[in-house]
């Protein structure tokens, strides 16, 4: 921890001679809500989700992989992990709160966080950036997401996310 903290601190003590740089990330998200190995479980649910049109009150915990292309087996990115909970009593949509890792090649060991409300039936939506780690400490920007195919029988799907994200050089 005190390794960990003095590189954080040394990092933090050297912002104001870093540059802010952008960066734009491209990958897929597998939403697998059923099947044998599903990614997305119920963890709570509300007294009147299962009469609800929009779910409202289901919160599910997920923990889904990121890939370069939209097959599952195309080249690995990382994990989308947190939760999401139906947040509308009207219209469809979900508050989220995930920790996007990156599990492979220069942004490997970082995390972008990602907050807001995604109105799920829109064709495109926009959610923030509230912040990172390692690579992408102090993260700011937007995610713009939309699906790229959804199978209404078994609830799994697959979404398409570009981040333009702001953060700072070491």
């Amino acid at each position: 921890m005190a390794e960990g903290l003095k590189s954080v601190d040394e990092w933090f003590g050297n912002l104001d001679q870093s540059k802010e740089i952008k960066t734009k990330l491209h990958f897929y998200f597998h939403d697998v809500a059923s099947g044998v190995n599903p990614t997305m479980y119920k963890v709570a649910q509300s007294e009147i989700t299962s009469t609800s049109p929009t779910s409202f009150g289901l919160i599910d915990m997920i923990d889904n992989l990121l890939t370069v292309g939209p097959e599952p087996n195309s080249g690995v990115v990382g994990r989308a992990q947190g939760t999401i909970g139906f947040a509308d009593l009207n219209n469809p949509a979900i508050q989220m709160g995930l920790n996007f890792l990156f599990t492979e090649g220069k942004y490997k060991g970082s995390t972008i966080s990602v907050l807001g409300r995604n109105a799920i039936t829109e064709k495109v939506r926009e959610l923030p950036i509230v912040g990172g780690t390692g690579v992408f400490r102090m993260a700011r920007g937007v995610v713009v997401t939309s699906t790229y195919c959804f199978d209404a029988t078994t609830a799994n799907g697959v979404l398409e996310y570009t981040m333009y994200v702001r953060h700072y050089s070491v």
